[in-house]
C-alpha cells in the first residue's frame, strides 16, 4: 500500500512597491490591496514629469544593484 503525497504549499508571490525598487508592497493605504489600485502608483503613472522621473530613479538603483 503507498501513502498519498502531500503536494507542497504554493506561496504566494509578494506584488514589489513599483515606485519603491526592491521593496515589497507593504499596503501603505488602508483601502488598498496591492500595487494594481494604490492611488500613489496611479498618480505617479499619470504625471509625464514624474514618470520620467521615476523612471530615472528606476534606472539608477538597477545599475547600483549590478554593479553592487
Amino acid at each position: 500500500m503507498t501513502t498519498p503525497r502531500a503536494r507542497p504549499k504554493r506561496s504566494r508571490p509578494e506584488a514589489k512597491c513599483p515606485l519603491r525598487p526592491d521593496e515589497i508592497c507593504n499596503l501603505c493605504q488602508l483601502d488598498v490591496t496591492g500595487p494594481h489600485d494604490c492611488g500613489l502608483v496611479y498618480l505617479v503613472m499619470s504625471d509625464p514629469d514624474q514618470r520620467v522621473e521615476w523612471g530615472e530613479r528606476r534606472a539608477t538603483a538597477a545599475e547600483a544593484r549590478r554593479l553592487g
